[in-house]
C-alpha cells in the first residue's frame, strides 16, 4: 500500500507573537497620536479594530491593519482617511448622499480617471468619491502636522496615486466644489452630533449612516472590480 502523502505524526504550532507584537506598536502609535493631537474632533466613530497583515478600512468596523503604519505621518493620514469615510456617511441622510449632486461635475472633469488599483481606486464609483475622501483626508491631516507634510505623505503613497496626484494638483478648486456642494467646512465629529441633536429636537430627520453609495454607472457595471488597496470604504 502507498504512503498516504504527510502521514506520520507531526506537530503544528501557532505562533502569534508576531501579530501581537505589531498589533501593540499599531496601537501605540495611534493613542500616542491622539495624546498629541485633539484628534476627537474628527474621530466620528470611536471603535477602532486594529488586524495585523489585514486590509484597512472604515466599515462597518474602523479597522486598521499595519501596511500603513510604518510612521507616526503615515498612521495619521490613514486613520483620518476611515474616519471621513464616516464623516460622509453621517453628513448625508438615508434620502440623501451628499455625493450625489456633484458626482457627474467630477466625471466630466475627469473623463479618463484610472478606476483600478494602484492609480485608481477599487472600481469606478469609488475612483470618484475617492477624489472626496483623500481631499478631507489631507485637510484634516494638515491640520496636526501641516499642508506640506500632509502633501508629501499623499505623493508618497503606493494606492490611489493617481487620485492623490489630482487632489494635490487641483486643491483649490475642488476644495472650491465641496464647498459649494455643503461638504465644507469640515464639520467636527462634536458639531455633527449638536447638528443631529438640534434637529431631532425641532421633529427632523436624524442624521444617521446615509453611507456614501453612489448609484452604480453604465461604466462600472463592465469593469470586474479591482482586489487590495489601502481601504475597504
Amino acid at each position: 500500500m502507498a504512503a498516504r502523502p504527510g502521514g506520520g505524526d507531526i506537530h503544528i504550532d501557532v505562533d502569534l507573537e508576531h501579530a501581537q507584537r505589531e498589533a501593540d506598536r499599531v496601537r501605540a502609535m495611534l493613542e500616542a497620536l491622539r495624546r498629541r493631537h485633539d484628534l476627537s474632533r474628527y474621530e466620528y466613530t470611536k471603535v477602532v479594530r486594529i488586524v495585523p497583515g489585514g486590509d484597512t478600512f472604515a466599515r462597518p468596523i474602523l479597522t486598521l491593519g499595519n501596511r500603513f503604519a510604518d510612521s507616526e505621518d503615515l498612521l495619521l493620514s490613514t486613520y483620518l482617511h476611515e474616519q471621513m469615510h464616516w464623516y460622509l456617511w453621517y453628513l448625508g441622510t438615508p434620502e440623501h448622499d451628499m455625493l450625489e449632486p456633484f458626482y457627474d461635475e467630477l466625471v466630466r472633469r475627469y473623463p479618463q480617471a484610472p478606476v483600478e488599483l494602484p492609480d485608481g481606486a477599487r472600481n469606478y464609483d469609488a475612483t470618484y468619491s475617492h477624489l472626496v475622501v483623500n481631499w478631507l483626508e489631507i485637510a484634516t491631516t494638515s491640520e496636526f502636522i501641516g499642508r506640506e507634510r500632509a502633501f508629501n505623505i499623499a505623493n508618497a503613497q503606493r494606492s490611489y496615486r493617481w487620485i492623490y496626484r489630482t487632489v494635490v494638483k487641483d486643491w483649490d478648486a475642488l476644495g472650491e466644489l465641496y464647498e459649494r456642494h455643503g461638504i465644507l467646512p469640515i464639520r467636527t465629529a462634536q458639531n455633527l452630533e449638536r447638528e443631529n441633536a438640534k434637529s431631532v429636537a425641532s421633529g427632523g430627520r436624524k442624521r444617521t449612516r446615509a453611507g456614501v453609495r453612489l448609484r452604480e454607472s453604465p461604466r462600472s457595471r463592465h469593469r470586474p472590480r479591482a482586489r487590495g488597496g489601502r481601504s475597504a470604504g
